[in-house]
């Protein structure tokens, strides 16, 4: 029944004894059990590199949507759900959701072995607009391998609450799935269509996500009474939320919890998820040897694909059109 969401101090766990890296990890763990939401303080990604991300972000939306759709996820050649996403494009909330949005993953060739010989569809190239001088190195370059970096630290951390060894996960994400988006929230009316939200109502996917948001509140947590707390900016930090195949690994030990976005402020709202996700042929099945599996075990790009196919408009069609 939480009322708040906690915050936690990652300097010690970067930088700190084993015994402060243990502390660290207790809290963590602690916060994935009760909320399934945190802030991470300390995190060692530069508030600096984040403001120019979102530079780059407003420059990229405010594009006409004709040189936009030129980079559409629709239109992708290697269907690897990267590129741009309209508005309504993305259907979180019945109407779809009131956000534009920019994917991209990492940069694989297209001619990646495990794209071409065993199927990995999500794997491949990004696409990139080619008129953004030091779009891609700003926000790829430099944001998303650094947000990789920081994403495999969080995972020993993980590792560490459930009592494994800190480079548990590490085999497993060897050329993880980790996906950065670009998002930008139009001001919403203040009287609230449930049906149409800037995200509407449900948890994430992957492991875990790692969100900048603006200076503009906006997210809000569902806790299990149905009450939703507002999860409101607090500078230099990211939040931090367990994703659907976290709570199927930790046999729902550590809770995806469901969020939206309701963009009120007046003004645009600009924010930069990153979700992780291990490598595409990763199974993931119940952690605890001692407990009974509530889930069957799921490979991971598998699992991704067929969440996409739910609330993408594009696949939609596609699967609609080849039926």
């Amino acid at each position: 029944m939480f009322t708040h969401i906690p915050l936690i101090d990652f300097g010690p766990f970067l930088n700190g004894t084993d015994e402060d890296r243990q502390k660290v990890s207790s809290e963590i763990g602690d916060a994935c059990r009760n909320v399934g939401f945190f802030y991470l303080l300390n995190h060692g990604v530069s508030s600096s590199l984040i403001e120019r991300v979102y530079e780059q972000a407003e420059r990229f939306f405010s594009q006409s949507i004709e040189e936009k759709m030129k980079l559409y996820i629709g239109s992708c050649p290697y269907g690897n759900n990267r590129g741009y996403t309209p508005m309504l494009e993305q259907k979180l909330s019945l109407k779809g959701d009131l956000k534009e949005g920019f994917d991209f993953a990492m940069e694989l060739p297209a001619d990646d072995k495990d794209r071409i010989e065993r199927g990995a569809s999500l794997y491949g190239p990004n696409l990139w607009p080619d008129n953004l001088e030091g779009f891609r190195e700003c926000i790829y370059d430099e944001c998303y391998l650094s947000m990789v970096s920081l994403g495999h630290r969080v995972l020993e951390a993980f590792a560490l609450s459930l009592n494994l060894p800190p480079n548990y996960f590490k085999s497993m994400c060897q050329k993880p799935m980790v996906t950065m988006r670009l998002l930008y929230y139009p001001p919403q009316p203040i009287i609230i269509d449930e049906d149409q939200l800037g995200c509407g109502a449900h948890t994430d996917y992957e492991c875990f996500t790692l969100l900048s948001q603006s200076n503009q509140s906006g997210l809000q947590v569902r806790n299990n009474k149905g009450e939703w707390i507002n999860a409101k900016p607090i500078p230099n930090t990211f939040v931090v939320n367990i994703g659907d195949l976290m709570q199927r690994w930790t046999n729902d030990q550590f809770k995806s919890t469901i969020h939206r976005v309701i963009n009120t402020s007046g003004t645009s709202r600009y924010s930069i998820p990153v979700f992780f996700g291990p490598d595409y042929f990763a199974e993931v099945k119940c952690l605890m040897t001692d407990q009974i599996a509530k889930y069957e075990p799921v490979i991971v790009g598998e699992y991704l694909t067929q969440r996409f196919y739910d609330t993408y408009h594009y696949r939609q069609k596609d699967s609609t059109s080849s039926m």
